[in-house]
């Protein structure tokens, strides 16, 4: 076995620099080249959640411009189901007698959900 001298450790050495070098070029271009990439606080498009219904179908809920839609995904399509203009406006199901209790993000969905009445196709 043959022993590793200062050339050849220099030699690595340079390499490994070359290749760490090359990859931040790249990774800067690629911010450059792709200005939205880094901007997550200015979307205007947020999908808010998804409801697994099969291996191959969801219900999606997107939140573009402070309105919201329902949408059903597919291998082959996307539906629009549904669109409201703000979660606030949910209807709420419980009686005026019971005392209103903390909502969580599931349960206005599946109220959101109930809301939605799907047109027979012709």
């Amino acid at each position: 076995m043959s022993e590793i001298g200062w050339s050849d450790w220099l030699s690595m050495m340079a390499s490994f620099a070359v290749v760490i070098t090359l990859l931040a070029v790249t990774l800067y271009s690629l911010k450059k080249l792709n200005p939205g990439l880094g901007k997550s606080a200015a979307k205007t498009l947020n999908v808010t959640e998804v409801h697994h219904l099969g291996p191959r179908q969801k219900l999606m809920l997107v939140t573009v411009n402070k309105q919201q839609v329902l949408l059903g995904v597919t291998p082959q399509a996307i539906n629009h189901l549904g669109t409201w203009d703000d979660v606030q406006q949910l209807v709420e199901f419980e009686s005026p007698e019971q005392p209103q209790e903390k909502t969580s993000v599931a349960d206005k969905f599946q109220k959101m959900l109930a809301q939605v009445r799907v047109k027979p196709k012709d």
